[in-house]
């Protein structure tokens, strides 16, 4: 699973065609007015890069929300998928920026996708790499917390596995469980010991 989202992280850092390149780096940085120029001589904002990824997915992965704001007002879409099938509220939740995942949320992004290699929801992701006010702001909006990825883990065996013991205990609030079936008899006693 991490394997995945570092390689969803590298393919985002490749360097795409000239004309991509400079839009993918204003939506990187954040560059408002460098969107709108290029936005503004023919560019589009769905352009896609090798990997398939939008400049929408680079302003989310690089937590950048006036730029991701300014691409959904130019036509955007909040569910353009790279090669890996991952959205931008999937790179939202990597990067740890709930003010984007917010924003993306505000305009349909789907909440508990699971259409990508690792089938692997934006909660999923987020908990993973223990973002914790993505997660709250995704269950706040309903997400669902035992929903399982495409090996059979549930989030909160991976936040398990990672030593992300708070996240653990934020999911277990919000009802999610330890999965015993994945993390064997000790490890499993020990996560059940892990309470508010």
């Amino acid at each position: 699973m991490l394997r995945a989202f570092m390689l969803f992280v590298l393919a985002m850092m490749a360097i795409p065609a000239l004309a991509e390149e400079t839009l993918f780096s204003a939506a990187t940085k954040g560059d408002a007015a460098a969107i709108e120029r290029l936005l503004a001589n023919g560019g589009t904002a769905d352009i896609r890069a090798a990997d398939q990824a939008t400049p929408l997915i680079a302003a989310a992965l690089a937590g950048r929300a006036v730029a991701a704001e300014l691409l959904i007002a130019k036509g955007a879409d909040v569910m353009a998928r790279n090669s890996g099938g991952f959205t931008p509220l999937h790179a939202a939740a990597y990067s740890g920026n709930a003010a984007v995942a917010a924003l993306l949320l505000d305009h349909k992004a789907a909440r508990d996708d699971t259409a990508n290699k690792a089938g692997a929801s934006p909660l999923f992701v987020a908990a993973e790499m223990n973002n914790r006010e993505v997660v709250e702001l995704l269950i706040a909006k309903g997400a669902d917390a035992d929903q399982v990825e495409s090996h059979g883990y549930m989030a909160t065996t991976r936040a398990f596995w990672k030593g992300h013991f708070d996240m653990v205990r934020l999911l277990k609030r919000h009802g999610a469980v330890c999965q015993e079936s994945a993390l064997g008899p000790d490890d499993y006693m020990r996560c059940l010991e892990i309470k508010d």
